[in-house]
């Protein structure tokens, strides 16, 4: 009955169902171990974390389309966290703090964008040395020390405390950006060109895509998102920290990756995937009071592993296709 079954299944389909088994094993395990896990307020909770990482792994999903990498984004993000920081402790409103945040996270994105895409420099060297930087400035604003100046009166904690109808507003954000990127993505034509642009870069020049365009777009996105995830961690944490964006270089990473293994290649609804599996992770570990030091052991450990599976699933699709072809070709011959 089971190879009935998986004759009528595709292999796809076979992966994304193996996947949820998983998700809700992991769930159920956590629920056995933690009674109040599948609480409502637990589960309000975990959204509401979840959202950090799954914008920050949003806005790196377009940069992996497009065929590159971002080491930058978690430490951009820490610039524009405390340059909202640096305002708010100067006594301005919560709105132009953000703002100027996020403006500084979009600069340091067209930077990156410029230098790899125009210049074809190595995307790691560049991503590297501009992250370090952004991260150095923001050391500048009070040399490291926490800022805590006009947070508890400026209005700023309600960015991550409000709610519309019974939803935390970050959540509200994440569900609002990942609804666009997945028009953008999966519903327009400028969603191929993404693609295109990643799957084979002289190939879509000469089809006409401004192939260096969506490479500069992809990173200003990535820092965009990044910035805006840090400035949610900030407004909950109630302080500005320098090291607040920090923690989401490996559980981002992770998120894209996880979902590269279940829909074979980087998708919205994946790292959407992937970022609920890290964070129930997280969530569960948190709850369990296990030491920060596994929880990234095991979200370190969960990227590597869904490396691998996603790279052998990669080559097993290129195999497929060149004998897919070859055969046509002999059919053709023949």
């Amino acid at each position: 009955m089971i190879e009935k079954l998986r004759r009528k299944m595709s292999n796809e389909t076979i992966i994304i169902v193996f996947f949820l088994f998983i998700l809700i094993l992991v769930s159920i395990t956590f629920t056995l171990l933690y009674g109040s896990f599948l609480s409502t307020r637990n589960i309000k909770l975990l959204f509401q974390h979840m959202s950090v990482t799954a914008l920050a792994a949003l806005g790196l999903t377009f940069v992996i389309i497009v065929g590159h990498f971002d080491m930058s984004f978690h430490m951009v993000g820490c610039f524009a966290g405390m340059t909202a920081s640096f305002m708010i402790g100067e006594g301005y409103l919560p709105l132009p703090s953000v703002i100027l945040g996020l403006l500084v996270g979009l600069i340091f994105g067209f930077v990156n964008g410029i230098t790899i895409g125009k210049f074809n420099l190595p995307d790691m060297i560049i991503t590297i040395g501009t992250g370090s930087i952004a991260l150095g400035l923001g050391y500048l604003y009070s040399g490291g020390a926490f800022i805590y100046d006009n947070f508890l009166v400026s209005g700023i904690l309600k960015i991550n405390n409000s709610e519309w109808f019974g939803i935390p507003f970050p959540t509200i954000l994440m569900i609002i950006s990942y609804f666009i990127a997945y028009m953008v993505l999966n519903r327009s034509k400028y969603g191929r060109y993404f693609y295109a642009t990643g799957d084979n870069k002289e190939i879509a020049i000469f089809s006409g895509i401004r192939v260096k365009l969506y490479i500069i777009v992809a990173f200003i996105i990535s820092a965009f998102l990044s910035s805006l995830a840090t400035i949610l961690i900030t407004s909950a944490q109630g302080v500005g920290n320098v090291k607040a964006g920090l923690n989401l270089l490996m559980p981002a990473y992770a998120s894209i990756y996880i979902g590269i293994s279940v829909f074979r290649k980087p998708t919205v609804i994946g790292t959407l995937f992937g970022a609920l599996f890290t964070s129930i992770m997280l969530n569960g570990f948190t709850l369990m009071n296990i030491p920060f030091y596994f929880q990234d052991l095991t979200i370190s450990s969960t990227m590597i592993i869904t490396i691998i599976f996603s790279k052998k699933i990669i080559t097993n699709l290129t195999t497929q296709k060149t004998s897919t072809v070859q055969t046509s070709d002999k059919e053709v011959a023949s």
